[in-house]
């Protein structure tokens, strides 16, 4: 974040500035994960904010993920009309062989439920 340190409040260049930077440290499991897919509860849905990076997309999941989690669970699997969306944090993707021995890579698709960050867009490019 670049934000504004002077004194006075109002729209200008700014004399003093701050750049803060902010990482998330990431666990790397080599080991499959747990998932319990939601019940009842929707990450995100059409037309809503879920294609944006907003603490209020993941505040009023805490509550779901703690129950997961206290239940042995590493993380939600989030459903929609019975569609895969996505995980808390992560993107889902899945690998398998069609009926003609073709290998595919699925994911849900960029419709502003999901995340479509660059990690997403990467795998993607690099699939092709």
């Amino acid at each position: 974040m670049h934000f504004s340190t002077d004194k006075t409040l109002g729209v200008r260049s700014p004399h003093n500035t701050k750049l803060l930077g902010m990482l998330n440290p990431v666990k790397l499991k080599h080991a499959p994960i747990d998932l319990k897919c939601s019940v009842g509860v929707n990450k995100n849905w059409p037309l809503g904010h879920g294609a944006f990076r907003l603490g209020a997309n993941l505040g009023p999941l805490i509550p779901t993920v703690a129950d997961a989690r206290d239940n042995g669970f590493d993380d939600v699997l989030w459903l929609l009309d019975d569609y895969l969306t996505e995980m808390t944090v992560m993107n889902v993707f899945t690998l398998w062989q069609s009926r003609y021995g073709d290998y595919e890579l699925v994911t849900p698709p960029d419709d502003g439920t999901i995340l479509n960050g660059i990690t997403r867009q990467t795998i993607l490019d690099v699939a092709d």
